[in-house]
């Protein structure tokens, strides 16, 4: 780990600042880029988009339709689907570059879906603070900067009331800061001199959990064969690439085998130079890594609910069962009658009722295998355990959005 430091910083007009900060990795996106890239991906000479890459991959293997360039990965959520190779335009890079990585501004557009923020994952996710790897204060602020660099010239600037609104944090302000697509890069293995100053992220959808997009368990199991425990939950499609520091930060190609073929030296070496890495950050900053935070029901400990008459029961889940603690009667002398218990199981959906009164009636976050659900007593409280129907899956919470 070398730190790097901006020499003679003083000396630097603001565009020699921002090229020096590009050379050494720092992504920059402003709206001149913005404006380049719009220019290189339109008019009837343009290169592919990715979206019309990944349609065409239905149809053939030849995503690129001859189009030169750097060679990345689509990685679908769908595992019925193939990891494929697609390309970054040689045109895009050209008009872009040639320093800095491009494939966060090239793949944004296939996460523009027009898909809907969830309500209560938001609601939830903001009281937490609590994005992969970002802030949701920022995209309110980036909503606020999208509204005001949309302003035409002669127009009233926005007033201060306006502003605050633009600023709020709401889930209409992040869908306005993401309407145009908006990609989280996640780190698989940074550069360093140790693997030849080249590293490899996975390019996702940064709002993919609100708007609640399938896991996409390749990708975690490609993150924890890295070294990343627990695995980081990825959700949509993703896309993978590889980039190299040196001389300046530039991307290279990587194809699906790379990724496929755990015997690959990268993936082999990945888990060792991550803990160099945090290693190092840790020297650095004087303070214990970063780490992904728990997802609620898990690692052993319970998450709260409230049931239909107000009681709270908890709940548990790993990555196959999704359990629940119900308590059936006050704390008291009182037994319980097993047959007044009565427990339907539906695909999404639990009702739990006790001497004919409804306890609990949740609508599940995602669907379960109603012939691998089963309900026992403990004392007071009835445990239920939900098998998943999709291996794999953390759910974010335990109810659906209704």
């Amino acid at each position: 780990f070398h730190k790097t430091t901006m020499s003679n910083d003083d000396d630097m007009t603001p565009t020699e600042r921002e090229q020096w900060l590009r050379d050494h990795g720092v992504q920059i996106e402003s709206s001149a880029d913005r404006r380049k890239a719009e220019s290189a991906l339109s008019g009837t000479d343009r290169p592919l988009s990715v979206v019309e890459q990944v349609q065409r991959l239905s149809i053939s293997d030849a995503a690129a339709g001859g189009e030169n360039g750097v060679k990345f990965v689509y990685l679908p959520h769908d595992t019925s689907k193939k990891i494929q190779t697609v390309c970054l335009p040689s045109r895009l890079v050209e008009a872009l570059g040639p320093a800095g990585d491009i494939i966060p501004t090239y793949v944004k557009s296939f996460f523009a879906d027009g898909r809907s923020i969830d309500e209560k994952i938001f609601k939830d996710q903001a009281a937490k603070q609590n994005l992969l790897g970002g802030d949701m204060e920022k995209f309110a602020a980036n909503a606020k900067k999208e509204k005001l660099a949309t302003v035409s010239e002669g127009e009233p600037a926005a007033t201060a009331k306006e502003e605050e609104k633009t600023t709020t944090l709401s889930s209409s302000s992040l869908m306005n800061a993401t309407a145009g697509g908006s990609t989280e890069t996640f780190p698989l293995v940074r550069p360093s001199k140790t693997n030849k100053n080249e590293g490899v992220y996975i390019y996702l959808d940064e709002v993919g959990m609100l708007k609640h997009l399938p896991l996409n368990t390749r990708a975690s199991q490609l993150a924890q064969q890295c070294g990343y425990h627990p695995a980081p939950n990825f959700y949509g499609d993703v896309f993978v690439g590889r980039v190299s520091s040196k001389p300046m930060l530039h991307n290279i190609d990587i194809e699906s085998g790379d990724i496929m073929d755990t015997t690959k030296e990268w993936i082999v070496r990945a888990p060792h130079e991550n803990v160099l890495w945090q290693q190092a950050i840790n020297e650095a900053t004087g303070r214990s890594g970063e780490t992904q935070p728990n997802h609620a029901g898990t690692e052993g400990v319970a998450a709260e609910a409230t049931g239909n008459d107000g009681c709270s029961y908890t709940w548990l889940q790993n990555e196959e069962e999704v359990e629940l603690i119900v308590p059936l009667i006050d704390d008291g002398d009182e037994t319980v009658n097993k047959r007044l218990i009565k427990v339907n199981f539906l695909h999404q959906k639990v009702v739990v009722k006790y001497n004919n009164e409804c306890k609990v009636e949740v609508e599940l976050y995602s669907k379960i295998d109603v012939d691998g659900c089963t309900w026992t007593l403990d004392k007071k409280n009835l445990v239920i355990t939900c098998e998943k129907a999709r291996d794999g899956e953390i759910w974010p919470r335990l109810e659906s959005s209704g």
